[in-house]
């Protein structure tokens, strides 16, 4: 089974630009006689931390300076490149942050929802 993510990456030109990355899930070790659990291959991470951005909250510049792999637990967001391309996220979607590099005109994210939006950050290094 494969489950997508969004990747945020460097483009050719020295701006940021959306992509996609497959998560491919095997079975777990679990009981074979009940459901069977999948699971992806591990990777290492440093450390994690939750966000919580109000709504209608705006980025005020670049918002990225580390690796990081986040998951949208509720709300909705807006991401915008440097290169003005732009994604809808809602709750339950990853996007993995590649593009560490400080840009102007930077990029940016922004709520889109109601309610705030809050977000788990696993730092990759």
């Amino acid at each position: 089974m494969t489950m997508w993510i969004t990747t945020f990456l460097n483009d050719s030109k020295g701006g940021t630009t959306f992509g996609s990355e497959p998560v491919e899930f095997h079975a777990g070790e679990a009981d074979f006689l009940t459901a069977t659990v999948l699971m992806s291959s591990a990777k290492p991470c440093k450390r994690y931390f939750f966000s919580e951005l109000p709504p209608g909250y705006t980025s005020k510049g670049d918002f990225s300076s580390r690796r990081q792999l986040c998951v949208l637990l509720c709300g909705q967001l807006v991401v915008a490149s440097s290169s003005g391309d732009v994604q809808q996220f809602e709750a339950g979607d990853v996007i993995r942050l590649e593009d560490t590099e400080y840009e102007t005109p930077a990029r940016s994210v922004r709520v889109t929802s109601s309610c705030a939006a809050r977000v788990l950050s696993v730092q990759i290094d």
